[in-house]
C-alpha cells in the first residue's frame, strides 16, 4: 500500500505537522508500506503527489489539515483518509462554533464572548468584564495554544488581545477554569486511558514546545470512576460533533467536579512527545500499530 502523509503545510502548527509526519512515516514503513511525504504549499503539486497514492494519513495541524479544506479535497478525490470528514473538521478547529455545539447539547463549559477585531476598544473591555477575571483569551480557530493567554486583571486585557488578534480575526474570551488538565485519545469507538498534564507555568506553546515544561502521566491520578468520566465525555464529545475514525479531546476537571471540554483535536500530535501514542500504548499498542489502527479506519464522504 502506497500512503500519502500529508505534513508541514502554511499553518502556524507547521513545524509540529513535520515532526509528527516524519514519524508516521518511519512507522508506516516499518509496517511493510510505502510512505510518500507531501507538503501541501502547492496544490498542482500536491495533486500530483496524491496521484499515486491509496490512502492518506493527514497528518496536518490547524489550518488547511483540521479546517475541512483537504478533507473536501480528498472526497472530490474519493481517496480514503485518516480521521474526522469536512464538516466536523471545520466546526471542531472554530471554537466558538464546537462551543455553541456542546453547549446546547448539555457539556459544561465557562462562560465566554466571542469577539471580532473590528469591535471597538470598549466593547472587547465590556466582553471581559461580562466574563469576569481571570480569564483567557484565545485565537478562535488556532491549535496547541496558540497565541493564547491568560490575564488576571484589566492591565492585562490589551497586549493578550493584539496577540490573539495577530492569528485570528476571531477570538474568545472565556472564563479561566481551576482545575486539572487532561486529555483523551478516542480511536474508532473507545476512548482511550486519559493523560494528565501537568505543567508549573500556564499551559500555553511554550509549556508544550517551547522550554517544554509540561509534563504528561498515564497512567493519571485520576481515580476510576474520575477516568470513566472523563472517558465517556471525550466519547459523547466525540460524537456530537461528528467526528469519526481518530481524534483527542483537551478537558479540565475543574475544582467544582465538573469536566469541561476545552478543545477537540481531529488530527492530534504524532511526535515523540505527543500524548496519542503514549495512551495508546497503555492498551497495548505501540506506534506502528497505533499508525496501522488509525489507517484502518481511514475513509472518505461521496461528493
Amino acid at each position: 500500500m502506497r500512503v500519502g502523509v500529508l505534513m508541514g503545510g502554511e499553518s502556524s502548527e507547521r513545524s509540529v505537522s513535520l515532526r509528527s509526519g516524519e514519524a508516521v512515516c518511519e512507522a508506516i514503513h516499518q509496517l511493510g508500506d510505502e510512505a510518500i511525504s507531501i507538503d501541501p504549499c502547492s496544490l498542482s503539486d500536491t495533486l500530483d503527489a496524491l496521484k499515486s497514492v491509496d490512502k492518506v494519513f493527514i497528518a496536518l495541524h490547524g489550518n488547511l489539515g483540521e479546517s475541512g479544506h483537504i478533507q473536501g479535497l480528498l472526497d472530490w478525490l474519493e481517496l480514503p483518509y485518516t480521521g474526522s470528514g469536512l464538516s466536523s473538521s471545520s466546526i471542531c478547529l472554530n471554537k466558538h462554533r464546537a462551543r455553541q455545539v456542546l453547549s446546547e447539547q448539555g457539556f459544561h463549559y465557562a462562560k465566554w464572548q466571542a469577539v471580532h477585531r473590528s469591535q471597538s476598544a470598549e466593547a472587547i473591555v465590556a466582553a471581559a468584564e461580562h466574563v469576569g477575571y481571570p480569564l483567557v483569551v484565545k485565537p478562535t480557530s488556532q491549535g496547541c495554544s496558540i497565541g493564547v493567554t491568560k490575564v488576571s486583571s484589566p492591565e492585562d486585557l490589551s497586549a493578550a488581545v493584539r496577540q490573539a488578534f495577530d492569528y485570528d480575526d476571531n477570538i474568545l474570551l472565556e472564563g479561566f477554569i481551576s482545575g486539572k488538565e487532561y486529555t483523551c485519545g478516542i480511536l474508532g469507538d473507545q476512548a482511550l486511558p486519559v493523560v494528565q498534564i501537568c505543567s508549573e507555568t500556564f499551559f500555553d506553546w511554550t509549556a508544550k514546545f517551547g522550554a517544554q515544561t509540561a509534563t504528561y502521566h498515564c497512567p493519571s491520578d485520576l481515580s476510576p470512576d474520575e477516568e470513566q468520566a472523563i472517558q465517556a465525555v471525550s466519547l459523547a464529545a466525540f460524537h456530537a460533533l461528528g467526528c469519526r475514525g481518530w481524534g483527542r479531546l483537551d478537558v479540565i476537571l475543574g475544582d467544582d467536579g465538573k469536566i469541561y471540554p476545552i478543545e477537540m483535536n481531529t488530527s492530534p500530535g504524532m511526535t515523540p512527545r505527543s500524548v496519542f501514542p503514549m495512551a495508546s500504548r497503555e492498551i497495548g499498542l505501540d506506534f506502528a500499530q497505533t499508525i496501522e489502527s488509525i489507517l484502518a479506519l481511514a475513509s472518505f464522504d461521496p461528493v
